[in-house]
């Protein structure tokens, strides 16, 4: 039996799901996650999040920081589907499903072609402090109160695993990017679906 079904109550499985979505995807979202907007199937370890809209300042700082020479207009996530093998976890692969991805782009002169790796490793966090971070996140009011946990390690060391094996597959995207000069009342789009 996966140790994830052990000692952890279905209160706790979905305030972690939840946590760890809000974790890595949290800040590229106009809005906080709620319980409410999660579609959750915890026996079958499986989450729906739907008709995300992107927080395109965000994006942009993180396009920024890695120097693209894109910036985003306006981004939309029609689903998100989060599939976590718990009786399987470490021979079965998670997979991320993201559907309808629609993002509108156009282009950004810098001045410099300088690339810092520091924004992709402010997003890094070890297993250990999510399990940590997780465990103080308050519960809601109609949750059922936390239970002592012991073996923080091994909550993390779970965590670990799940985020070591990802599948991510992207379904019905469009990508947008649109070009206007400056001194031109019209402008030029190249539009990608990708199916």
């Amino acid at each position: 039996m996966s140790r994830w079904l052990l000692p952890w109550s279905g209160s706790l499985k979905k305030r972690a799901c939840r946590y760890l979505l809000q974790h890595y995807l949290g800040h590229f979202l106009q809005e906080r996650l709620t319980l409410d907007q999660l579609s959750l199937d915890l026996y079958n370890g499986s989450g729906v999040i739907r008709d995300i809209s992107l927080d395109v300042w965000s994006v942009n700082e993180l396009l920024e920081s890695v120097g693209a020479p894109l910036e985003l207009v306006d981004g939309f996530v029609s689903s998100i589907a989060v599939t976590i093998p718990w009786a399987a976890l470490v021979t079965d692969h998670c997979t991320v499903e993201i559907q309808g991805l629609q993002l509108t782009c156009r282009p950004k002169y810098r001045t410099s072609t300088t690339w810092d790796s520091q924004g992709w490793s402010s997003c890094m966090t070890s297993s250990m402090q999510l399990a940590q971070e997780c465990l103080k996140d308050p519960p809601e009011a109609s949750e059922e109160p936390p239970a002592p946990l012991e073996g923080l390690e091994m909550f993390a060391q779970t965590i670990e695993t799940v985020l070591r094996r990802i599948r991510v597959t992207f379904l019905d995207t469009i990508v947008r990017v649109e070009h206007q000069p400056l001194d031109s009342d019209t402008g030029v789009a190249l539009e990608v679906h990708i199916k």
